[in-house]
């Protein structure tokens, strides 16, 4: 058996939460191992959509503007455009101040990936971690690789082996999978058609979920998320619904992916002993319109900041993280968990008659929220 090796931070999951936590330590000066199960790039579905808010963080965290994402190739194209419906009936839509601009996952985190290695974090890539000991850091490799960690990052997402490893695992697991959505997506060429420039929403599909069709350079991206309420009414019977309102033919409609998306199970305590949670793996994802890159990146910045301000004291990391992201994201999550549920509870029977009227009066403030520049607690106030 090798010996037991050992750094200052162990991060599992090299995704945009474990790629950026491990940037901000390893440039800090602390020794930083990123380990991930896949070989980078790897294929990754997800919608890639970037608010203000996400363009806002990685300028302050990377210091890259939006013109230099665009310059390393990293958004793929932007749109000014939106439209909100009941099914294929409009009920809201606008120009945007500021547009939503997306990415490619696949391309995405790899660039991260390179980035924390570029500032000396080491990384063990296509080698699953087995085992993780939340208590003494220590954690076991596929190949029999043994590390100990003063402090342990999961950021390994939906089925975190880290967030699994905590006590009460059986209650916790349990009421994870109630909040945690089903999605189905395709992307379909445009082939002859132009580009389109409107990114939509439509609500109808099912009780507590809702489609999108989001546009790319030369392809849509068609997909639907949403909460397992009752068994008549399946993501997928739905879905095909969905695709024949939008005119998408059978074949094309069985080239699609399916994934679990973080849709309300947020865990509101991130942290035990040497452990702590971070992006999916904590279910930091948008309770309504499901976005997570933001809150991945954004809950590492945070893990990284306490391990910072504490100097890797075990005793007190957990706390000053909870702190942090109680404060700022977690806050912002239940109150975007509250609207949620005004707006599903008997949304599709009443076909959503209070966000048509929402969108009438007070369009742009509802811009504002879903961009992150202005907090949902605060959408109705002056």
């Amino acid at each position: 058996m090798s010996a037991m090796q050992s750094c200052d931070v162990a991060v599992i999951g090299a995704g945009p939460a474990g790629a950026t936590a491990a940037f901000l330590l390893a440039r800090h000066g602390y020794d930083v191992v990123l380990f991930d199960r896949h070989d980078f790039p790897r294929p990754k579905p997800c919608a890639g959509l970037l608010t203000w808010k996400s363009i806002d963080l990685l300028e302050r965290l990377f210091g890259l503007s939006l013109a230099r994402l665009s310059q390393k190739g990293l958004i793929l194209h932007s749109c000014w455009n939106y439209r909100i419906y009941y099914k294929i009936k409009e009920i809201g839509g606008g120009r945007l101040d500021f547009p939503f601009h997306f990415i490619d996952r696949t391309v995405y985190d790899h660039y991260w990936l390179r980035t924390a290695g570029a500032v000396g974090a080491r990384t063990i890539m296509g080698v699953a971690v087995t085992s993780v000991d939340a208590q003494t850091g220590r954690l076991t490799l596929a190949n029999g690789l043994t590390f100990a960690a003063r402090v342990i990052i999961g950021a390994d997402g939906i089925w975190s082996k880290a967030r699994r490893s905590l006590p009460g695992r059986e209650d916790r697991e349990r009421r994870w999978r109630v909040n945690l959505a089903g999605t189905i997506e395709l992307r379909r060429p445009y082939g002859q058609k132009a580009t389109s420039d409107v990114a939509a929403l439509h609500f109808g599909y099912l009780p507590w979920g809702y489609a999108w069709s989001f546009p790319g350079s030369n392809s849509q991206t068609l997909g639907i998320a949403g909460l397992r309420m009752s068994r008549d009414r399946s993501i997928r019977k739905a879905f095909s619904n969905f695709l024949e309102d939008q005119g998408v033919d059978s074949e094309t409609a069985t080239h699609w992916q399916s994934y679990p998306l973080p849709y309300g199970n947020f865990l509101c305590q991130p942290a035990s002993r040497r452990l702590l949670l971070a992006g999916d793996a904590c279910g930091l994802a948008d309770p309504l319109l499901g976005e997570g890159i933001y809150y991945a990146h954004a809950s590492a910045a945070m893990a990284a900041k306490a391990i910072i301000e504490t100097n890797l004291a075990v005793e007190r990391v957990g706390r000053r993280y909870g702190e942090l992201l109680g404060r700022g994201l977690l806050h912002e999550l239940r109150w975007i968990n509250f609207w949620r549920t005004l707006l599903f509870m008997g949304g599709a029977h009443r076909r959503y008659r209070g966000l048509r009227l929402f969108c009438r009066i007070m369009p742009k403030r509802l811009e504002a929220a879903v961009h992150g520049q202005l907090s949902f607690s605060r959408l109705l106030l002056r």
